[in-house]
């Protein structure tokens, strides 16, 4: 179905373009957002990006935020795009969720990207809330990235979500086996890291060494996706510098399924389990 409705095997700028606006014309907005999930909204910026925080509509004060990084490659998409992922779950958990409208590439770099979430971060850690950052697919590249330069800048959160997060250039067994996935081929997932790194001097985040020092975090990802492999080293090297890390690899999904086929019984669990660990995350049962 997907590869019916956007282009695949991006190549070119003219490529990105595209893809952008096939990708504009089928996202949501916030009011679908605030219908659906049943929360209320309010608009603001962070050192001049637009950040919207969702909120329970009946809500009087949270138990902790979530910074959330939406997906597209890093190329494509809005602050509104998967944040149902975490918006769901906002109003029985107690959750703010702010959703940044990162800037994206060829015009920013990854750098400026990861700068954008760090600001955010630590505007929204000011109030002493708990702080979870969050990132789908490409915007789980932009979180990873960002907690590490959160660490090395000793700028403290308390808990990472990476959802079937994009991770590394690096050649392995699933980049191969899944090479044409229409959904995201590995011919676009190599166009889109080189749009971002042009002028960049960051490290895409499953290719730094040091993973120490993270907080508490959750992976998952589809055992039919590009990006399985990193997901899972991801989180074995997390375990190897001792981090609380929970990983899921969901059996025969494809990725972003779960935003796709969202009845599926694979889909229903995904959903629930986060919610699971959120509500472990926000006890500090971990």
């Amino acid at each position: 179905m997907l590869s019916r409705e956007l282009p695949t095997d991006l190549t070119s700028v003219d490529d990105i373009r595209e893809y952008r606006r096939v990708g504009a014309a089928r996202a949501t907005d916030v009011q679908e957002v605030c219908h659906r999930w049943g929360v209320a909204q309010r608009e603001f910026a962070v050192d001049g990006t637009r950040v919207t925080s969702f909120v329970g509509a009946n809500a009087r004060f949270a138990r902790a935020r979530v910074v959330f990084l939406h997906g597209g490659g890093l190329i494509a998409g809005s602050r509104f795009d998967g944040v149902d992922v975490v918006v769901r779950h906002a109003a029985e958990l107690g959750l703010e969720v702010w959703t940044v409208e990162y800037p994206l590439a060829p015009e920013a770099s990854f750098d400026r990207m990861i700068a954008i979430a760090v600001a955010s971060v630590e505007a929204a850690t000011a109030d002493g809330t708990p702080v979870l950052l969050a990132g789908q697919s490409a915007g789980g590249a932009v979180a990873a990235a960002a907690s590490l330069a959160c660490r090395d800048r000793g700028l403290a959160f308390h808990g990472l979500m990476l959802i079937c997060p994009m991770l590394s250039r690096r050649p392995n067994a699933a980049k191969r086996q899944f090479v044409d996935d229409p959904s995201w081929s590995a011919r676009s997932n190599d166009t889109a890291w080189s749009a971002a790194l042009e002028s960049s001097d960051a490290t895409p985040p499953g290719e730094r060494v040091n993973l120490g020092g993270l907080p508490p975090t959750y992976l998952d990802c589809g055992s039919a996706e590009l990006f399985r492999d990193d997901v899972v080293d991801f989180a074995t090297r997390l375990w190897v510098h001792g981090i609380s890390a929970e990983l899921h690899v969901w059996s025969g999904t494809f990725h972003g399924s779960d935003g796709v086929a969202e009845q599926a019984a694979a889909s229903v669990e995904s959903h629930k389990t986060r919610r699971e660990w959120l509500g472990r995350w926000i006890r500090e049962d971990l």
